[in-house]
């Protein structure tokens, strides 16, 4: 049915507003309430007018993205995928951005619980593990969609995953490190911390492929990376260490000590950072994993949207993210 003036008429009548907020909400000009809104689209779907036009009897949906306060170059990747792929949402999407302390549980436990804003959805990079399955699942049970990044829950089911699998991740690691080794001696893995699920994964995933034949030495750096060149040189003096696996952070301290070494180990690290690439080319670093920040962004909000059924937002990227492995001759 045309947008007249009569049928802007009737469904302010019905929904107890102006016809000049009935025009905001159908043509989508904001400057009104939800409230307003949901009363406009519910006037419009009950005088029967919303198969008429179904893209525009959507009220305001907001998407909540929770990631950590961390200034290495991944998260920074990743948001700025976000940011880019927020144009391919369909207009009634609004995406809110929300940056926690790391190692905090209560402080994300309200964040998840009690949003600042109502949202439809939530997209996550969950700061823990298997503790934050019950509260994810509380905010499932109340209707909003989850989708995890970079890791999936433990022990959380009926969300979306938009991520690689660690697992994989870590043999694959280890699987590369083998193929390098020419002699015996002690790998040792770096990951920042073990409190994130996703670099537990990778160091079982490693320690799968190579713990029958080497020994495998894990160092928390608590993303310390000042203390790594004194921690690496340890490593190599004292521990005999042949092999290095850092597991996730931008590692110019590591970098900047094995070019000083002219026994310098095999060293395998994550993501195609301009730091890691820059190492690639100088033949300080074997081999970088990547797990492709710019889809892992595009198919969290495609299952978004998809969850909503509307039309809209067919730009995204719908395939899964993947590993991507990366050396000096592919760069």
């Amino acid at each position: 049915m045309p947008q007249t003036r009569s049928t802007h008429e009737l469904i302010a009548k019905q929904a107890g507003v102006s016809i000049a907020t009935v025009d905001r909400v159908l043509n989508q000009r904001g400057s009104v309430t939800e409230e307003k809104s949901r009363r406009v689209v519910e006037a419009a779907i009950a005088l029967g007018f919303g198969k008429k036009l179904p893209e525009l009897w959507h009220a305001h949906k907001r998407i909540e993205l929770i990631l950590p306060k961390n200034a290495t170059p991944f998260w920074a990747s990743l948001e700025t995928a976000f940011l880019k792929h927020v144009a391919s949402l369909p207009r009634h999407f609004i995406l809110q951005r929300t940056h926690l302390k790391e190692n905090d549980p209560e402080v994300w436990k309200k964040a998840i619980l009690q949003p600042a804003a109502p949202r439809s959805a939530l997209i996550i990079a969950a700061d823990g593990g298997a503790e934050m399955a019950p509260i994810l699942s509380q905010v499932m049970a109340r209707g909003e969609t989850v989708v995890t990044l970079t890791t999936e829950v433990p022990g959380l089911h009926g969300h979306s995953h938009s991520g690689i699998d660690n697992m994989a991740v870590g043999r694959t690691a280890g699987r590369l490190m083998r193929g390098l080794l020419r002699k015996k001696g002690v790998l040792a893995i770096l990951p920042p911390h073990e409190r994130r699920v996703e670099h537990s994964q990778r160091i079982a995933g490693f320690r799968e492929i190579v713990g029958a034949d080497y020994e495998v030495q894990v160092h928390p750096t608590n993303d310390l990376s000042h203390r790594l060149s004194s921690l690496v040189t340890r490593l190599l003096d004292q521990e005999g260490v042949i092999g290095i696996y850092d597991t996730g952070q931008n590692s110019i301290e590591i970098g900047e000590t094995l070019k000083r070494r002219p026994d310098r180990p095999i060293w395998i690290a994550h993501e195609k950072s301009e730091v890691h690439q820059k190492y690639l080319r100088e033949n300080v670093l074997d081999f970088v994993l990547d797990q492709d920040p710019e889809a892992q962004a595009a198919r969290a909000l495609f299952e978004v949207i998809s969850r909503d059924q509307v039309e809209g937002g067919l730009s995204l990227v719908q395939r899964r993210p993947e590993l991507r492995i990366y050396c000096r001759e592919n760069l």
